[in-house]
């Protein structure tokens, strides 16, 4: 139990900030009244990922796993996408030329660092 708690933060996407994350912080209050240590420390909500600025759905074929991403455009690549698509309460936006753009530009530094 100890290896667990106190919780620094918890996170969760934006649509589980009514529910979840709200009943979280009741409930951490309610089982440990007079030990604020246990009680969480912080709440971070994100936003919803979308792709090609689309909601991704497997129904659609707008969906892409991790694995297939990092397959198709490495873990660096991937890297430099994620940050560009944002990192707030907004839907992020993965755009596949933004990954492919930054596979060329880590391929161009590299080649000019040698």
């Amino acid at each position: 139990f100890e290896y667990w708690y106190p919780c620094d933060i918890r996170v969760s996407g934006k649509d589980l900030v009514p529910n979840h994350l709200t009943y979280a912080l009741y409930n951490h209050q309610a089982i440990w009244p007079d030990q604020p240590a246990n009680w969480i420390r912080g709440i971070r909500a994100n936003g919803h990922l979308l792709l090609n600025s689309e909601k991704m759905s497997k129904s659609t074929g707008n969906f892409m796993t991790l694995s297939e991403a990092i397959d198709k455009f490495s873990a660096d690549g991937m890297r430099l996408a994620l940050a560009d698509a944002g990192d707030t309460v907004e839907d992020a936006n993965f755009v596949t030329s933004t990954a492919d753009a930054g596979i060329l530009r880590l391929y161009t530094l590299i080649e000019w660092v040698k």
